[in-house]
Parts: structure tokens; sequence; C-alpha cells
């Protein structure tokens, strides 16, 4: 950006700028897309306007030879234009006119407003009881509800920041809601979670480390080769 009265150029902001009408595309799109109604020459100006949609077509993801990304890189091309471009536009394509709304939004995701009782075990525990609720009464679904009880306290547990968390609420909270129906005894285990233990390459490693295996042998090898040194360098003598 040029001053016209001290002719000093000075720093041009996004502000002070022309709006973008698709930002998708770049600032330099539009400038060049602009700069087609400038060409005079008609067959210069449409071998310059078919260039520009190879250029778009490569800024876009996804499927590049369908009709559908066809169709919507001439109708960008001429909104950004602002429809006065004249040039020759494929069989294939159907341009829409000026103020027609070819760019449809899309529906606005809904939010899951859900009521939940107890948010802090989550969504998926009030799923779960529905579908123990759903079993036929025995030993499969009473081991699911210890399941769903166990899983309920490491919730429990990382929401509260708690270490020990009380059986008992756990067990009364999966009771109030399942509204009564699901009943765990006071002596059943729902610590199956908590006895997960994952092993690996890394805990025998550190096994090994602790044994002192690999590290007995790399301490001793570097013994001999530092005694086998010092030995040498006693043989070897100063001479004056």
């Amino acid at each position: 950006m040029i001053n016209e009265e001290t002719g000093e150029r000075l720093l041009e902001y996004n502000s002070s700028r022309e709006k973008l009408f698709l930002p998708e595309y770049g600032r330099n799109i539009q400038k060049l897309v602009l700069h087609a109604n400038q060409i005079k020459d008609p067959a210069q100006r449409q071998e310059y306007v078919e260039t520009l949609i190879e250029l778009m077509n490569q800024m876009l993801p996804g499927t590049k030879s369908s009709k559908e990304i066809e169709d919507k890189l001439w109708n960008h091309l001429f909104f950004i234009a602002g429809y006065e471009l004249d040039v020759a536009v494929p069989e294939t394509v159907h341009v829409h006119h000026k103020g027609d709304v070819f760019m449809v939004p899309s529906d606005d995701v809904e939010y899951p407003q859900k009521k939940i009782p107890y948010r802090h075990y989550g969504f998926n525990v009030h799923t779960m009881v529905q579908k123990v609720l759903a079993m036929e009464e025995g030993p499969k679904r009473d081991e699911f509800a210890k399941v769903i009880a166990s899983y309920m306290k490491l919730a429990y547990r990382m929401w509260g920041k708690e270490q020990f968390v009380n059986d008992e609420l756990i067990k009364e909270d999966l009771r109030k809601m399942s509204q009564g129906k699901i009943d765990i005894s006071d002596d059943a285990n729902i610590d199956s979670y908590k006895n997960v233990v994952t092993t690996g390459g890394n805990s025998q490693r550190r096994k090994q480390f602790k044994s002192g295996g690999q590290q007995g042998q790399h301490g001793r090898r570097f013994q001999n080769n530092r005694s086998n040194n010092n030995k040498n360098n006693n043989n070897k003598k100063k001479r004056y």
C-alpha cells in the first residue's frame, strides 16, 4: 500500500483490505479471480479461468474428478467474481444465478441435552444400566452388574480425585439409578478394574534392571576394560 501524497510504502492490514468472499481459497485466489474481468481478449480470458479452476481444485481435498466438485468450483468462481464474468462454462456444469442460494449450510448438530441424575459417572453408565435391566435374571446379569459397579468406582475415583472410595456408596448409587431393580450384595467384590495390571516388555526390563542383570554385565565389561587399560599404562614408563 502506497501513500498517494508522500509516495511512501505503508503497512497494509487485513482489516483495511477487501473482504474475503470465500476465505477457504485465500486472498490470492480472490485477486486472481477479480483480475479475470480485466482481461479483454475472450480466448485469453477463457484459458486464464480454466487454469484458475484447476488451481482452485488443488486447494480442495477429496475427490477431484467428481461432477459435484466441478459444479462447486465454477459456482465459487462466479460467486467471487460477483457473477460478472464473461466466460464459457462446461455443458455438464450448472451455474446458479446471482441471488440464488447454492451454498446451503449444513444442519446444525444438535447437542444431546440429556438429563442424568449422576453426571460424574457419564451417560454410558446409564445406557449399560438399561442393558442390564433388559437381561434375564441370573448369574450373567449379576456379573454384568458387578462390572458396571466396578467401572462406576473407577469413574468416581477419577472424578473426585480420591484414592479410597466407599463400595457402599457405589452400590447405593447403582441401586438408585436402576430404581431399586439392581441390588448388589454387601459382600460382593467390585474391584475388578482395580486389579487389572498391564504386563509387557517394559516390566521385564525393569525387573532385569533391578536384578542387576544387564547393568552387572555392562559394569563387569567396563571394569575389565578399565583394568586392562591400567595394566597397559603401568607397563609404559616415562623416559627422560
